[in-house]
């Protein structure tokens, strides 16, 4: 009998000391997360769901790293608002397309007045323009005026086939829409690769119509935040790279690094090239490549132009670390230092847009975001942890 106690207590000890099994995140848990995050989020539960059927959608685990990344992110970016409006959006719009026609000489009041009377005075493209309270209005109304446009010639063929998008696209001021604020570009190229043919008007137009969706806006969001291997030891960095684009913050580190070798001036974006809106890179010789140029050939690194170029041509993905410029130039910074270069580093950029109010760069919103993770992250561990602090199914009639 003693030796039945014994064992018993032996067995009731190694259980308590066995960390608690993880529990998956049910809608209602995300849910409270969510509230956590930001109090008074309408149907939060739905909102849960959603978040979950993205992860999943996208073949990413549902883990508490992940949903509080999308959380975090969804809620420094829209407050958890599928189409978010912009304050005096309307009045903003209007005088940048003033501004912009303005600059027409002779020619540009009058287009500005014919915009004011298509394709009638009562609705036309300036009066939509005028009255738009969010993004998706805006962008409504650049589409309607595209297509009247294309109808009154005899470019609706090649409209209607896509063969004129990318020209639409980068004139299309509405580049990042939804909860997530994703960049319009980036879905659309995730579109494009799912066809072996070019994607149509309407099939590109429903990917916007998508990303204003509540569902679509974390799917999209989703795959642009976590799609990706970074490399990096901190959530912070894959943050700014939301903000700035892929590995912003892996070529910010290796453009302070030529900085410091070249005894150049490089700005620290991220972007070792120039790209045109829709990311395709330009010809221009930046000063991140100017200042690589030199370095190179100070150093008798054995890159020519020609190299050093297609190298950077794979900036903005996982390859150019790869590279000969990154592994020689690294090496270089070791050699002279004595120091291991740093693999990551904030991208130092301005932000302005419209929608932003106060002072804000990357580093800056990429703590934000941080800040909004580990908050989540501490609730998330501690349900996790202790399953009795789980949502109760019934608990959320939302």
């Amino acid at each position: 009998m003693d030796c039945f106690v014994a064992a018993l207590l032996a067995m009731m000890a190694l259980a308590s000391a066995m960390p608690a099994i993880a529990q998956n995140f049910s809608p209602p848990d995300v849910a409270r997360l969510i509230l956590n995050e930001r109090g008074g989020v309408r149907d939060a539960t739905g909102w849960g769901d959603d978040i979950l059927a993205a992860l999943t959608d996208n073949k990413f685990q549902p883990s508490r790293e992940n949903i509080c990344s999308v959380i975090a992110i969804a809620s420094q970016e829209s407050g958890f608002t599928a189409n978010p409006a912009v304050p005096n959006l309307g009045k903003i719009a209007d005088r940048a397309v003033r501004e912009k026609l303005g600059k027409i000489p002779i020619f540009g009041a009058k287009a500005y007045d014919m915009l004011d009377g298509m394709p009638d005075a009562r609705h036309s493209f300036i009066k939509r323009v005028r009255a738009a309270r969010t993004e998706r209005d805006l962008d409504l109304a650049y589409r309607a005026l595209v297509e009247y446009g294309a109808g009154k010639s005899s470019l609706d063929g090649l409209l209607q086939w896509g063969l004129l998008d990318k020209w639409i696209e980068e004139y299309n001021q509405i580049s990042t829409v939804g909860s997530m604020q994703v960049s319009v570009a980036f879905a659309l190229n995730h579109a494009r690769g799912e066809h072996w043919r070019p994607i149509t008007h309407s099939e590109s137009n429903a990917v916007r119509d998508r990303l204003y969706t509540r569902a679509g806006g974390l799917f999209y969001g989703a795959k642009q935040l976590l799609g990706y291997e970074t490399g990096y030891d901190q959530k912070i960095f894959r943050f700014a790279d939301y903000n700035a684009g892929r590995y912003s913050s892996r070529n910010a580190a290796f453009q302070a690094i030529v900085a410091k070798l070249s005894g150049q001036k490089v700005a620290t974006d991220g972007d070792l090239l120039s790209y045109d809106k829709v990311g395709r890179a330009r010809a221009d010789v930046t000063n991140s490549e100017t200042a690589l140029r030199a370095l190179i050939e100070r150093h008798a690194l054995g890159i020519d132009n020609a190299a050093l170029r297609r190298d950077l041509v794979s900036e903005k993905s996982k390859d150019f670390t790869n590279t000969r410029t990154w592994s020689a130039v690294r090496a270089l910074y070791k050699r002279l230092t004595g120091k291991e270069p740093a693999f990551a580093q904030l991208p130092g950029i301005q932000l302005k847009s419209v929608k932003i109010k106060s002072k804000m760069t990357t580093a800056i919103f990429a703590d934000r975001v941080n800040r909004r993770y580990g908050k989540c992250m501490a609730l998330a561990s501690q349900m996790q942890n202790r399953p009795i602090l789980m949502a109760p199914r019934w608990f959320w009639p939302d």
